[in-house]
């Protein structure tokens, strides 16, 4: 205790030594920093060969044929979906979990129907991956104070309308740089964000205009795969 008491209370000294003890080392520092660096690296090149592989238009102007992915975008797209898993499944989020196995088999099952001659005009695996893109889209709607629920159901749960999961994706996606611009601004690739947008809100809704084929399937892998970055980032941020 201090001799110098102040208003008749004592002042512990300080713990010097315990306040060190409980801080992290120089190496964890450093390890955390390397880790950091290396995931927006890899999200950086992820980026990039979503920008440079994404080929799309909107639906309404849209035909299969005319579109034609190369083995380089879908190994791409397949390969950044499957980071994108297993960020989620880092988190140790049993919820984040479901999502993610979700993503492992929608993956499998898009690689399956997109072989398969027999299966014309639909893929299971991307109704399944725009699922899993949805419950990450919800996700981001839970945890950002900026968007309230639209509604609650019966039971009590928040429900959150298109319009509001495309304002809160668009801006986290701004937040993280996906369009590659500060703020998303002048950027080629929020258009394709946008008629990809189209594309998925179809597929949601069971319209018989849909589109399933290998170029959407290779553009819903990609977002899949950057929206699960930005969730995991937005994990982080909460929980520090």
């Amino acid at each position: 205790m201090s001799d110098n008491p102040v208003n008749g209370i004592e002042i512990p000294e300080p713990d010097y030594e315990s306040i060190a003890g409980s801080l992290p080392s120089q190496e964890t520092i450093d390890s955390a920093t390397d880790a950091i660096q290396k995931a927006k690296k890899r999200f950086e090149r992820a980026r990039k060969g979503a920008e440079k592989h994404i080929n799309i238009g909107p639906p309404w102007d849209y035909d299969p044929s005319d579109y034609s992915p190369s083995d380089e975008a879908s190994y791409h797209a397949f390969r950044w979906a499957h980071e994108g898993q297993i960020s989620l499944q880092e988190t140790g989020d049993s919820e984040l979990e479901t999502i993610a196995e979700q993503i492992e088999y929608g993956s499998k099952m898009l690689a399956e129907d997109s072989s398969n001659d027999d299966i014309q005009g639909f893929n299971s695996g991307i109704l399944a991956l725009i699922s899993a893109l949805d419950g990450l889209i919800i996700w981001l709607c839970e945890y950002d104070s900026n968007t309230p629920a639209d509604r609650t159901n019966a039971n009590g749960e928040d429900i959150y309308h298109s319009g509001s999961k495309k304002d809160v994706l668009k801006r986290m996606y701004d937040q993280h740089s996906v369009f590659g611009v500060e703020n998303g601004q002048g950027s080629e690739f929020k258009n394709k964000w946008v008629d990809f947008w189209e594309h998925r809100h179809r597929i949601m809704h069971g319209e018989p205009d849909a589109y399933y084929d290998d170029n959407v399937g290779v553009a819903t892998l990609f977002f899949v795969g950057l929206t699960a970055y930005v969730v995991k980032e937005q994990y982080e941020a909460l929980n520090p």
